[in-house]
């Protein structure tokens, strides 16, 4: 599987762009069953180069339309208290006046021309507010693939620093049987040194013709 894997890496190298093949080493990592075989180690170091996170706001700011830059700024004005203090005084201003004016009034009770007007702009709103909703449900996607993307890497480099402590927990435990080895060795070496010393001390001091050596005074030496 990793052979194909690496033919189609290859193949669509010189195709893609940064974004999309950040997007192929993450979807051929999420095909492997382990991150610690061989094949994942080499999609790991080739994804570990790579910056993943983004500024996702800043590159649907850089890609909205006209409209969608109105349809942001007219939903941030309606749901604000500023619009819901000055719409408040609004109909209070044109009730008011239409009332003072009586039989001159140019929306008279039962106000026909505000409530038309109400319906107008609650009609144009409501499309206006769902068009909002649709950008902010798209940058939450967008920023959920981001967090994902960046969270699998750092699984992955953790999976992989894991990896490495393993080896060198594995090398440094092997290290030392090995000292402790060649402690033990030298050790015995040195004990049948020593020994081997004493043997020669003891045949050093036995004379040759196998008697028994004898002081001045004809005893017996110890």
């Amino acid at each position: 599987m990793y052979n194909d894997l690496l033919l189609n890496r290859l193949a669509a190298a010189q195709n893609e762009d940064a974004d999309e093949r950040v997007q192929d080493l993450i979807d051929e990592i999420e095909e492997l069953r382990s991150l610690l075989s061989p094949e994942a180690q080499a999609l790991i170091s080739d994804l570990r180069p790579r910056l993943v996170s983004d500024d996702v706001y800043e590159e649907l700011e850089e890609d909205a339309s006209l409209g969608d830059r109105l349809a942001d700024k007219l939903s941030t004005i309606a749901g604000s208290w500023k619009f819901i203090i000055f719409f408040c005084s609004l109909m209070v201003v044109w009730i008011g006046a239409n009332v003072y004016l009586g039989a001159q009034a140019f929306d008279p009770f039962p106000f026909i021309l505000l409530n038309l007007t109400l319906s107008t702009l609650a009609a144009l709103q409501a499309p206006v507010i769902l068009m909002s909703q649709n950008r902010q449900g798209a940058k939450d996607r967008a920023v959920a693939q981001n967090d994902y993307q960046v969270n699998l890497k750092s699984e992955v480099e953790i999976a992989d620093l894991h990896r490495k402590m393993d080896s060198l927990t594995e090398a440094l435990t092997l290290q030392t049987r090995l000292v402790n080895a060649l402690v033990e060795a030298r050790r015995k070496e040195l004990s049948a040194t020593i020994r081997a010393m004493e043997v020669n001390r003891m045949a050093n001091c036995l004379p040759t013709n196998g008697s028994v050596p004898m002081n001045g005074n004809g005893q017996h030496i110890e």
